[in-house]
């Protein structure tokens, strides 16, 4: 249980999941050529990058030290480096769906780490909780296909929202949203 407890490995797995990220852009360019997607989900990749680094390093997050409240150490400074992180990375993905979800979920972090505690911190826990557990519960179906990136993707997905799952019911973080 300790692996699931520290925010280092989970800075791992956001890292390892947008290492992969960043291979699947470029076969994706090699096979049909370069185009803003691709752009758009190497971009993505390197901000998730960055953030996976930050947290596994324990810095504060440096220019986007407003993401890591309490420093990337703690699990909740961990959740919102990687909640906001996910907003940018959505956003940089170049498509205005995306672009929409981003600032969605740039705006939920935002409520989350502004020091007042409102019940629409309750509801955001409530629907991390639900979100969490379905994409951890999501992210094991992957291993059912033949590409190894897959996999391995699929299995390092699956931790990483274990691992925000857990976070989540860890009485300091839940203190800071219910």
């Amino acid at each position: 249980m300790e692996f699931l407890n520290n925010t280092k490995n989970f800075g791992l797995m956001i890292t390892i999941l947008a290492i992969i990220n960043v291979v699947l852009a470029i076969l994706a360019m090699i096979d049909g050529g370069f185009g803003l997607g691709t752009v758009g989900a190497i971009l993505s990749a390197a901000v998730m990058i960055l953030a996976g680094i930050a947290i596994y390093m324990q810095t504060d997050g440096g220019i986007i030290s407003f993401a890591f409240p309490e420093g990337s150490s703690s699990k909740f400074g961990a959740l919102t480096g990687f909640i906001f992180a996910t907003g940018i990375s959505a956003i940089l993905a170049l498509n205005l769906g995306s672009i929409i979800l981003g600032i969605i979920i740039l705006l939920v972090g935002w409520i989350i780490t502004n020091n007042k505690k409102t019940f629409m911190d309750s509801i955001i826990w409530v629907l991390l909780i639900i979100l969490f557990a379905l994409l951890a519960i999501a992210s094991v179906f992957a291993v059912f296909t033949a590409d190894i990136l897959m996999i391995v993707g699929g299995v390092c997905s699956a931790i990483l929202y274990l691992m925000a799952f857990l976070y989540l019911l860890d009485p300091e973080v839940k203190k800071k949203l219910v």
